[in-house]
């Protein structure tokens, strides 16, 4: 009777837990809790750290490529050392996008007034620009020509407005006018229908002129018929321009912008308009090779190699610091993610010793650089 009485007693003493027990088990079960969470959260860190990462790097890939097949055309007309002999366009020395040569580069620590109206004020700090110009790479015939009308061989699309080169067979001469009007076969170089026009209706490559915003002429202008022979060809000019800004999606968020040369069909004017290209881009500084020269008047280069890679600002146009004869580029970017990656700020060092590129906060960063040969020698 006494051991049956006992078991039941045991039994009912082990239906339920102690106070102690279930401290316990709630203890234990808050350190396997907390274990889980913070696999939660080193797994999202690092799945935020390696999408920023990948997305920064396809950013710098597209950015980086994106460029340098630009810049490696830059300056070309399909001669190996092309020079533009008359530009009869009003406001070339002035546009940027409407002429020679085929590079130009604009150094930040010059000043903001160097730089194009069209994008000096959208450029962030302490950053370069670069412009590239060149004629498209494929292009029509000439077959006769009389004071300003030019016949093609085939049917064309160009529109009036748009800025051409003229490049003779044997290279000796280059021309650019503005299209004033067309026809399914020929286009037309009249001073009027086109904006900005062209200063003069001749387009004589045996002159040597350049037409300012008024149309007054700088050079020699022509006073008769073309010259240029048959089978010249003709191509579309290529402006182009790129820059760091900030993004038009989020102002925090800096971005690669491309300002190009565009026309308007309706009012046959030549303009530029700004296209955001890819976001991640902080800062770009470029470096340009120039070849040393035989020649004190810089009217060769020698052997076709950078002898020094310099800034924009020490290319002067004398000498040897001419346009003319930067043979490479060295392009090199510092890329940002687009969102904070740190649980707190890391500290990032001057870039490229500009001063001013340095700081502290969430944000991931990798530098790349390229140095693209141009293929133009002569531009």
């Amino acid at each position: 009777m006494n051991k049956t009485i006992t078991r039941e007693t045991q039994r009912l003493r082990q239906a339920g837990l102690s106070l102690i027990e279930m401290i316990v088990s709630i203890a234990i079960s808050l350190i396997v809790l907390s274990g889980v969470v913070n696999v939660m959260v080193v797994s999202k860190s690092n799945f935020i750290s390696q999408r920023e990462m990948a997305g920064l790097q396809e950013n710098a890939r597209f950015a980086l490529k994106y460029m340098t097949d630009e810049i490696r055309q830059a300056g070309f007309t399909g001669c190996i050392q092309p020079q533009i002999v008359t530009n009869i366009v009003k406001g070339s020395p002035t546009s940027w996008y409407l002429g020679f040569p085929g590079l130009q580069g604009y150094e930040y620590d010059a000043g903001i007034a160097t730089f194009p109206t069209e994008f000096k004020n959208e450029v962030r700090a302490n950053t370069d620009a670069i412009v590239v110009r060149r004629g498209e790479a494929t292009g029509l015939r000439r077959t006769s020509e009389t004071t300003t009308t030019i016949t093609t061989s085939a049917n064309h699309t160009y529109k009036p407005g748009q800025p051409m080169l003229i490049v003779q067979p044997d290279c000796e001469n280059i021309g650019m006018f503005q299209i004033s009007s067309v026809t399914a076969n020929t286009m037309l170089h009249a001073t009027t229908t086109a904006s900005p026009g062209n200063g003069i209706g001749f387009l004589k490559s045996t002159a040597s002129c350049t037409y300012n915003a008024a149309g007054t002429v700088s050079g020699t202008a022509p006073t008769s018929g073309p010259i240029y022979l048959a089978e010249s060809t003709l191509l579309a000019l290529h402006s182009e321009a790129y820059y760091v800004g900030n993004s038009e999606s989020d102002a925090t968020v800096p971005a690669l912008f491309r300002e190009r040369m565009m026309v308007n069909t309706t009012t046959n004017a030549a303009y530029t308009a700004e296209e955001e290209l890819v976001q991640g881009v902080e800062n770009m500084q470029v470096l340009y090779g120039i070849d040393t020269i035989t020649s004190s008047t810089g009217a060769a280069p020698s052997d076709g190699l950078a002898d020094a890679y310099v800034k924009a600002s020490a290319i002067t146009g004398t000498g040897a610091m001419l346009w003319s004869n930067v043979v490479s580029v060295r392009v090199t970017l510092r890329m940002r993610s687009v969102n904070p990656v740190y649980a707190n700020s890391e500290t990032y060092s001057v870039f490229e010793g500009v001063t001013g590129t340095d700081g502290s906060d969430r944000y991931m960063r990798q530098t790349i650089s390229s140095t693209i040969m141009i293929r133009n020698f002569r531009i």
